[in-house]
């Protein structure tokens, strides 16, 4: 009943395969074990009737894979890569002998694809980890795949500017149009215009890799137009992992803008200070328990304080003169006829050709009578500064005001090795971004506060029914 609501993207990948002798004839009862090289955990799955097997929802990464059964020789190879959304197919040749022999294959993991028309470019964890991205924020990484181009704002790059960092046109479609999940589950929500913005972004440290999928054929995704970038969450593994870093930016060392040196306006004055990090391991309680193999956690945090220039406020206020009802500068301006003001109070009704107008008195010399000032418009006036610059307009030119954000992110993923045949994982991830910006009179009068608030959660379980059926509960 509520299957309309779920889309089932799948950032795990899979193994498929047929099982035979040398002669090329299906092999029943093997038994299939998939280990994870740095979690230890296994998988294993028993080939039916015609020799096949699968092994689903395997976590990005190494696995080897081991083949036994009565009257062959074992079978291994290792290592075997299995990447973001693969569905490899591995099929494996037994050859007679004892289960004391094994025959041992070490090679690259095929690369093809043979069992899904979806294409995409796999962005890995050295890319991921290594290449240079604005802020840390790994959207910026889509644009290498093939297809792919970016029509929004380039200097809106940061991680909690939702819009603009999943601003790619992909294949020929327009921007927004294409979907993001994390771990298959949908990261995104939609904006006006049926727009599609991103609700959270990870922090690179914690990615293990992502897959651009720019020709989506496959009928498991949805809320789309586009390509689908689906992103792999790292788990944690046997061994503890932790990484810290702190990223600041000077003004005194950038240059100024080109437009800015064009028009004579000196380079604006900034604060920026980007840090986080990460830790992941296996659960390990002194004397209580022991997660080897089994329990693992993962946490990610990004912290991001920065004072960037931002004036969307009003150029031009009332000089002192205009406080007082003397209006008359105006008259300095092109076209002063256009700056009288009249009497409200002198409104009288005139005909002019058959039409029935009002007419009203201007004030002479544009000079409004005190007792005419409304007590209520003086105490208004007091929140208006006095120009900053001559004249009667642009008197109010304020390029050293910023925008001052504060953005912290946090994400915390567990993953449970039940038995061979049941494991799950839990994920939470939430960030707060505020911003303050447009206080240019300095006063309770103006300034803006926004606020985005991301709030997120999955829980996972697949359950291994047999060598054809696996129940995903997410």
């Amino acid at each position: 009943m509520l299957a309309w609501t779920s889309w089932a993207q799948e950032a795990r990948g899979s193994l498929v395969g047929r099982v035979v002798d040398s002669s090329g004839a299906s092999i029943q009862g093997a038994a299939v074990v998939v280990t994870s090289k740095t979690m230890g955990t296994t998988q294993k799955v028993v080939t039916n009737e015609t020799g096949f097997y699968q092994a689903s929802y395997l976590i990005p990464g190494a696995y080897s894979v081991e083949v036994s059964v009565s009257g062959f020789s074992r079978f291994v190879q290792d290592p075997v890569e299995v990447r973001v959304n693969d569905r490899i197919e591995l099929p494996i040749t037994l050859q007679v002998g004892t289960s004391e022999q094994s025959v041992t294959v070490v090679g690259e993991t095929p690369l093809l694809n043979t069992s899904s028309a979806s294409l995409g470019t796999v962005i890995d964890a050295r890319r991921v980890a290594e290449l240079p991205v604005p802020h840390g924020n790994p959207m910026f990484l889509i644009s290498l795949a093939s297809g792919v181009s970016f029509n929004r704002d380039a200097r809106l790059d940061r991680p909690f500017e939702p819009t603009h960092i999943v601003g790619y046109s992909m294949d020929g479609t327009r921007a927004n149009r294409s979907d993001v999940t994390l771990d298959g589950s949908v990261a995104t929500a939609t904006a006006g215009n049926g727009e599609v913005i991103a609700s959270y972004v990870p922090p690179a440290d914690i990615i293990q890799e992502f897959k651009v999928q720019t020709a989506t054929f496959d009928a498991s995704f949805g809320q789309t137009e586009g390509g689908v970038t689906n992103i792999s969450i790292k788990a944690g593994t046997n061994q503890l992992h932790g990484t810290a870093y702190f990223n600041k930016q000077m003004p005194s060392m950038f240059a100024n803008d080109f437009f800015a040196n064009m028009n004579g306006t000196p380079r604006p004055d900034f604060t920026y200070n980007r840090y986080g990090g990460s830790v992941s391991g296996p659960v390990r309680i002194p004397k209580i328990y022991n997660g080897t193999n089994r329990t693992f956690f993962l946490y990610g945090y990004e912290g991001i304080k920065e004072d960037r220039p931002r004036n969307n406020g009003t150029p031009t206020v009332p000089t002192a003169r205009m406080k007082n009802g003397d209006l008359s500068e105006l008259f300095n301006l092109p076209n002063p006829s256009l700056y009288q003001v009249y009497n409200p109070f002198t409104g009288r009704e005139v005909v002019t050709n058959g039409n029935r107008l009002v007419q009203r008195d201007p004030f002479p010399g544009n000079i409004v009578p005190a007792s005419l000032i409304s007590p209520i418009a003086k105490n208004i006036l007091k929140y208006f500064p006095d120009p900053l610059q001559p004249g009667v307009q642009n008197n109010y030119q304020r390029s050293e005001l910023t925008e001052h954000a504060d953005y912290g992110s946090h994400t915390i993923r567990a993953d449970q090795t039940i038995t061979d045949a049941n494991r799950m994982f839990v994920r939470a991830n939430w960030y707060d971004r505020n911003s303050t910006y447009n206080d240019y009179f300095s006063n309770i009068a103006t300034g803006n506060l926004f606020q985005f608030i991301s709030r997120g959660a999955v829980i996972d379980g697949v359950h291994t029914i047999g060598a054809t059926m696996v129940l995903n509960i997410r």
